[in-house]
């Protein structure tokens, strides 16, 4: 997938329908239609898939955030929502 450096090893990467094990920040690797973006995701609820792309997504954990843990902040995401690009 682009945006990796090289020798980047496969094993730090997460993907759709596991248990995320860590709250955090987390880079978003899609197939070839959109760039990586970051998004923030919870323990305990599972790596979403992406609507345009389905299971051809990763993820890399960039940040743990732990004290999101303790917070009665819930936001689920479900899938990734495709962006369309806007005219200019």
């Amino acid at each position: 997938m682009p945006g990796r450096p090289n020798g980047y090893s496969e094993q730090h990467l997460f993907h759709p329908g596991g248990l995320i094990r860590e709250s955090g920040i987390y880079l978003v690797h899609h197939s070839d239609h959109r760039t990586c973006h970051e998004v923030t995701l919870l323990r305990n609820e599972v790596f979403p898939r992406c609507t345009q792309c389905g299971d051809a997504v990763s993820f890399e954990l960039v940040r743990n955030c732990p004290d999101l843990d303790h917070h009665d902040f819930r936001v689920r995401l479900y899938s990734i929502p495709h962006l369309e690009q806007q005219a200019a």
